[in-house]
């Protein structure tokens, strides 16, 4: 079964998201992927 997450971004989080983007940077796509998408993960699982 397919699931869709649906993430807003600010403008900073878009430059963040280009900087680890551009820069290949592993350890900052790590922190970015937890601090946007760990709550929203949980929820898909739990059925949200």
């Amino acid at each position: 079964m397919k699931r869709a997450i649906t993430l807003v971004l600010d403008d900073t989080d878009v430059i963040e998201l280009m900087r680890v983007l551009i820069d290949d940077d592993s350890e900052g796509a790590l922190s970015f992927v937890r601090m946007h998408f760990k709550g929203k993960a949980r929820e898909l699982l739990e059925g949200g």
